[in-house]
């Protein structure tokens, strides 16, 4: 019963159990469900058309002022995914998680040249849930939508 409580405690507020949660040895793991960055500036291009996929896209966990919490590479197919252990997870819940995005720092014209060559994809990330496995409790983001910036 005591891991449902725990499960409800953290649904409730993120930013402040999780260091609680750190600071008494608890498995906790920060997950990214496997995500697509798409070929495109808005994501969007209309109705029937495909948006290609963007391969070996570098994507930053950046939290606070572009503090960079994990990095990954999408694959041949531009998904990524990622977990925090829980060293790095300390780092980013001091920042709080709310300051949290992803960022594609790849250049866009790398997969498509008529695409800029300066600028980055971000999202935003959003809770979606959690999961327990044995001791560890997971839990789970996505990015809510990549949306083209020309700062960096």
């Amino acid at each position: 019963m005591a891991q449902y409580i725990n499960i409800f405690v953290i649904l409730v507020n993120l930013e402040v159990v999780i260091p609680q949660l750190l600071s008494i040895g608890a498995g906790v793991v920060f997950q990214v469900q496997p995500s697509f960055v798409p070929c495109s500036i808005n994501g969007s291009l209309g109705a029937n058309v495909t948006i290609g996929a963007f391969p070996n896209a570098q994507v930053q966990l950046q939290c606070g002022a572009g503090n960079v919490v994990a990095s990954t590479t999408t694959n041949a197919t531009g998904v990524f995914s990622f977990s925090l252990d829980a060293i790095r997870l300390r780092l980013s819940a001091t920042l709080g998680l709310s300051v949290c995005d992803l960022v594609v720092i790849t250049p866009l014209s790398t997969c498509n040249s008529t695409l800029p060559a300066v600028g980055v994809l971000e999202s935003d990330i959003q809770f979606v849930g959690t999961n327990v496995v044995g001791a560890r409790i997971f839990l789970i983001f996505r990015p809510v939508g990549f949306r083209y910036s020309s700062s960096t």
